[in-house]
């Protein structure tokens, strides 16, 4: 994954704290995903699967942003 900068991170951390339905969405999404992966066909698995990683990297950025704007400050 692409490192965010520092202002990226500030703001997404923001987004987390005043937006907190946006990361339930993006957490639901991925388990969305994540359940279906079983059920789909041999042609669409690779795509899910990555789909499911990037969802996941992309909650777990925002997720812990605040930390990681806490950390850059000095």
């Amino acid at each position: 994954m692409k490192r965010p900068s520092p202002d990226t991170i500030k703001v997404l951390a923001a987004l987390s704290r005043q937006y907190p339905a946006l990361l339930e969405w993006l957490d639901s999404w991925y388990r969305h995903e994540l359940e279906n992966l079983p059920n789909l066909g041999s042609e669409n698995v690779a795509r899910s699967q990555g789909r499911c990683q990037v969802l996941k990297e992309v909650y777990d950025l925002i997720e812990k942003s605040p930390e990681y704007a806490a950390q850059s400050t000095p």
